[in-house]
C-alpha cells in the first residue's frame, strides 16, 4: 500500500461519527467495550464492530486482562493528530469569520 492509500484508509477509518467518538474516548485512557457502550450510548455489537475496524486499520490496539479486553490508541501520534486537526479547524473558522 502506498502512502496515499494509507492516508485514505486512515481518514476513512475516522470518517464515521461513532468511530471518531470511540477514538476521542480512548484519548483519555484505555477502556473496555462495556465502558465505551455506556459512554457512547450505543449497542455492544455496534461498538465491537467499530473497534474491529479501528484495530484492523492500526488506530487502536487491545490487551486482555482476565476476562476483560482493554482498548487504547495504538500510538500517541493519533492523539497528536486529533489535537492538530482541532487546531487547524479553529484556525479555519477564525479565518473564515475574519474574511466574512
Amino acid at each position: 500500500m502506498n502512502l496515499t492509500e494509507s492516508k485514505v484508509q486512515f481518514l476513512e477509518s475516522l470518517a464515521d461519527r461513532t468511530r471518531l467518538r470511540i477514538v476521542e474516548a480512548l484519548r483519555e485512557r484505555e477502556k473496555t467495550v462495556s465502558q465505551l457502550v455506556q459512554e457512547l450510548g450505543a449497542t455492544q455489537s455496534n461498538i465491537s464492530g467499530h473497534l474491529r475496524l479501528l484495530k484492523i486499520s492500526g488506530i487502536i490496539k487491545s490487551r486482555q486482562e482476565g476476562k476483560y479486553v482493554y482498548y487504547s490508541l495504538s500510538s500517541s501520534a493519533i492523539a497528536d493528530f486529533l489535537t492538530k486537526l482541532e487546531d487547524m479547524l479553529a484556525v479555519m473558522r477564525r479565518e473564515a469569520l475574519e474574511g466574512a
